[in-house]
C-alpha cells in the first residue's frame, strides 16, 4: 500500500482561487507586512535549534518530537533521530514562510480567520460555485451516493466540506508542509511579538496589555506548537511507512494537505477506495470516502443538524466556517434538485 501526498496542479482557476481567498489577509494583517517588512535573517529553520553542540534537544517540545518518532508505538513506522537531523542538511528544510507564520501567530488571528471565513460564505455562496457544486454532485453522483450509503454523511455535506476545504481541487496549497510545521513549532512566539511590535508602530493598542487576553493567547500559542509537532510526528512516521520524502509534501499555510486538507495526524482516516494500492488525497475516489469517514468516525456526524453541526466544528472548530459549510450544503443541493 503506498500513500501519495504530492501532486502538482496549476491552471487559471487555481490562480484567481488563491488570489480571491486570500483577499481579506492582505486586507486586514498585510499592510502591517509591507510597511515593515519581514524578520531578520535569524528566523531560518537550522539543525542547531533543534539540538545543542552536545546533540541535546534544545526543548521540551523537540525533545517529545524526537521520542515520539523514535517510539515503537505510534502509527506510522519509526524515524530514528538521526533521519530526523538528517533533514536539516538540505537547503531547502531553511525556509521560513513569515507572512503565513506570523498570521498564525498574531493577536489578530481570531478575527482575522472569523472574518476570512465570512468572506468565504458570500464567494461559495456566489452562483458560479453554487453550478460547480451542482455539476460535482452530477459528476461523481455513484461515488458520493456509495459514501452516503457506507458512512450516512449526506452527498450535500461531503461537497460543502470539498468546496470549503479545496474550491473542489483547486487549490490545495503550495507550501512546503515540513517548514510550515518547523516553523510554527520554532518561531511563533518571535512571530507574535513581532505582529504586537507592528501594530505598536501603526499606532494601535496591544490586545496583550489586557492579562487575561494574554493568558488566552499563550494557551492558544502553545496549543498551536504542540499541534504542529504532533502534525510533523505523523508526516515523518507516514513518510517513513509509504516511502515519500517529507520535504516534498505541499500543502496550505495551516499544513493541511489534498483535496481534503487532513492535517498529517488525520492520514488514519485516508480511504484508499478505488483499491489501487495507494492511499491518495488528490484522488476524487480516495478523497471522498476519506472526507465520509473523517465526518463518522470523528465527527459523530449523523443527520441531524446539531450532529450535523458538531462534526463540521471536529473538521475546523470555527463556528462561521460550520455555518458556512452547513449553509453551502443546503443551497447546493436544493439547486441540484431542481436542476434535475
Amino acid at each position: 500500500m503506498k500513500i501519495s501526498f504530492l501532486k502538482y496542479r496549476i491552471n487559471l482557476s487555481l490562480v484567481l482561487a488563491a488570489i480571491i481567498l486570500s483577499a481579506s489577509w492582505n486586507l486586514t494583517f498585510g499592510s502591517e507586512l509591507r510597511n515593515y517588512g519581514v524578520p531578520d535573517s535569524t528566523w531560518v529553520i537550522e539543525k542547531s535549534r533543534i539540538v545543542n553542540s552536545e546533540g541535546k534537544p534544545e526543548n521540551e517540545l523537540i525533545k517529545y518530537i524526537i521520542d515520539k518518532l523514535k517510539s515503537k508505538s505510534g502509527r506510522g513506522e519509526r524515524v530514528s533521530e538521526e533521519v530526523f537531523l538528517s533533514y536539516f542538511d538540505r537547503p531547502e528544510s531553511d525556509t521560513v514562510y513569515v507572512n503565513q507564520l506570523i498570521k498564525y501567530a498574531t493577536p489578530l488571528s481570531r478575527d482575522i480567520q472569523k472574518k476570512e471565513h465570512e468572506d468565504f460564505t458570500k464567494i461559495f455562496l456566489n452562483e458560479k460555485r453554487l453550478e460547480a457544486g451542482v455539476e460535482f454532485i452530477k459528476e461523481h453522483k455513484k461515488l458520493l451516493s456509495e459514501a452516503e450509503e457506507k458512512y450516512g454523511v449526506q452527498i450535500k455535506d461531503l461537497v460543502s466540506i470539498l468546496m470549503w476545504e479545496s474550491g473542489l481541487g483547486e487549490f490545495t496549497g503550495k507550501y512546503r508542509v515540513f517548514n510550515i510545521l518547523l516553523g510554527q513549532i520554532l518561531f511563533l512566539d518571535n512571530a507574535q511579538k513581532y505582529a504586537v511590535d507592528n501594530l505598536e508602530k501603526e499606532g494601535k493598542e496591544n490586545p496583550l496589555d489586557d492579562p487575561a487576553f494574554a493568558a488566552s493567547e499563550k494557551r492558544r500559542l502553545d496549543y498551536r506548537k504542540k499541534d504542529a509537532a504532533n502534525s510533523l510526528i505523523a508526516l515523518l512516521r507516514y513518510s517513513k511507512k509509504y516511502g515519500m520524502d517529507p520535504l516534498n509534501q505541499k500543502g496550505s499555510w495551516g499544513g493541511a494537505i489534498g483535496f481534503v486538507q487532513f492535517m498529517p495526524y488525520n492520514f488514519r482516516y485516508i480511504i484508499d477506495a478505488d483499491s489501487n494500492g495507494e492511499k491518495d488525497l488528490f484522488s476524487w475516489p480516495d478523497a471522498i470516502m476519506s472526507a465520509a469517514n473523517f465526518l463518522k468516525k470523528y465527527g459523530g456526524y449523523k443527520v441531524d443538524e446539531k450532529s450535523r453541526k458538531r462534526a463540521m466544528l471536529r473538521y475546523n472548530a470555527s463556528e462561521e466556517y460550520a455555518d458556512g459549510v452547513i449553509l453551502y450544503a443546503d443551497k447546493v443541493w436544493e439547486k441540484y434538485l431542481a436542476s434535475k
